[in-house]
């Protein structure tokens, strides 16, 4: 809006945080968020590149993290220029002198104050990238004039080395991002974006429906194992002189419901055909589901305050052990002998024994259960529901499925690009898909600002 002297514009509120606090909060971004931000970025900057607008000033504060759907939002156009082949004295470009925007996310061009293009940008999203995937600032300095020093003649240090995580396409393509000379560089953010569709990076998103089932299948394992114990104790327990037949009730019950719970996950299954899933789609989603959680471990092993809230873990559990072990101790030698030969102990004894049992039985788990390794349930979730009994489970319920045509549901080739393929697809015009939604969009408001006016 324009008033006489004042320029001023509005923006959407965006409930969540920037990357900056994100980062600070939780650490190091894993793959599949460092991912999704080069692509929510790159949309953005090849929208505003397209119609002749360069940022000069993508810094972690300016991109937004929405809490809800943790999409990257590009913010603060304050200082933006218009890209234009006339003079630059003319065009609204950074002239010479003129040195604006974040030193240490800066272009070497910019710090020089030379004209600006668009790959600007993508080298100050490659900084961005840098810190998200480091938690460092690349290029930081004592000073401005030192930074500026360090843009123009320091290379960027590669991801590769300090993330051997990462993908080797991954961080090539944030290595390329912060080449110094800008024809080194991707000459537009949509050849960014493209790079990183090609490499199948962005991991499969995971329909709903896969996900329900994937708990299904954990709930049906923690069913059968504790039934297979409860039917053992039930056999071994059971007194001698109890007759077959009552020794065989108890299984009854279990089998039943053993079996129950497994045919509501066949039927579960069946419903997944119907909605359009293959076989091979249902098992690819559910090892999906699992690598979601190997990603997550891989990502609290980089960060630091997750490594120092286990140490602090370990060290209570070592010191509830011996205390524990004190008080049995103890609780033992306040026993005394009854008339009868058996031992009481008093209420405080009693008391001790049940406080020690309870210390021991939390000091193990807190020893045994680590965010940095595969938990039980993971284990016999991928040896039972990824292998050849989970894949013949599967095969089961699909046989003789058809897959749903009726309108809401899910079609065969919607769910198997949402599980398998990753990649977006291009538009004839060579403009991505999501940004030739984006502009049907941006079309659509401003006819309806247009019709309001």
């Amino acid at each position: 809006e324009e008033s006489e002297d004042l320029v001023a514009f509005a923006m959407g509120y965006v409930e969540g945080e920037s990357l900056a606090e994100r980062v600070r909060r939780a650490g190091p971004l894993g793959v599949r968020e460092l991912v999704r931000l080069l692509q929510d970025v790159g949309y953005a900057l090849a929208y505003a590149h397209g119609r002749g607008v360069v940022h000069r000033d993508i810094k972690p504060d300016n991109v937004m993290i929405e809490r809800a759907t943790g999409r990257a939002l590009l913010m603060d156009f304050g200082i933006a220029r218009v890209i234009s082949t006339a003079p630059a004295a003319k065009a609204g470009l950074t002239r010479v002198g003129e040195v604006v925007g974040t030193p240490e996310y800066m272009s070497p061009e910019q710090a020089s104050a030379d004209p600006i293009d668009g790959r600007s940008d993508l080298y100050s999203l490659g900084l961005v990238a840098f810190f998200a995937a480091t938690g460092q600032t690349a290029m930081a300095g004592e000073s401005t004039q030192r930074i500026l020093i360090r843009q123009l003649t320091e290379t960027v240090p590669s991801l590769a080395g300090l993330r051997p995580d990462l993908p080797p396409s991954l961080t090539d393509a944030i290595d390329r991002c912060v080449s110094k000379e800008p024809s080194d560089r991707f000459p537009t953010a949509e050849a960014l974006v493209d790079a990183i569709d090609e490499a199948q990076l962005a991991a499969p998103e995971i329909p709903i429906p896969i996900r329900g089932f994937a708990q299904e299948l954990g709930t049906l394992s923690l069913v059968l194992f504790f039934i297979g114990i409860l039917s053992w104790l039930t056999v071994r327990s059971a007194p001698e002189q109890v007759s077959e037949l009552d020794r065989l009730l108890p299984l009854v019950f279990f089998f039943g419901v053993a079996l129950t719970r497994t045919m509501q996950a066949l039927a579960a299954a069946r419903h997944l055909a119907e909605l359009g899933f293959s076989a091979s789609d249902i098992t690819l989603g559910l090892r999906a589901t699992v690598d979601e959680q190997e990603g997550l471990r891989e990502q609290f092993k980089l960060d630091a305050t997750i490594h120092r809230r286990r140490r602090k873990t370990l060290i209570i559990a070592f010191i509830q052990l011996p205390f524990a072990l004190a008080l049995i101790y103890m609780a033992s030698r306040m026993r005394v002998r009854n008339p009868d030969g058996s031992f009481s102990s008093g209420y405080l004894g009693v008391s001790m024994v049940i406080t020690a049992l309870l210390l021991i039985g939390i000091s193990l788990v807190l020893l045994s259960r680590s965010p940095f390794r595969k938990p039980p349930g993971e284990l016999v979730f991928r040896s039972l529901w990824l292998g050849p009994v989970g894949r013949a489970f599967i095969r089961l319920a699909v046989r003789g499925t058809a897959a749903a045509t009726t309108v809401g549901r899910i079609s065969p080739s919607a769910v198997r690009g949402a599980v398998a393929s990753p990649v977006v697809v291009a538009t004839p015009v060579g403009q991505s898909s999501a940004l030739a939604s984006l502009d049907a969009r941006i079309a659509a408001l401003e006819t309806w600002r247009r019709d309001h006016s």
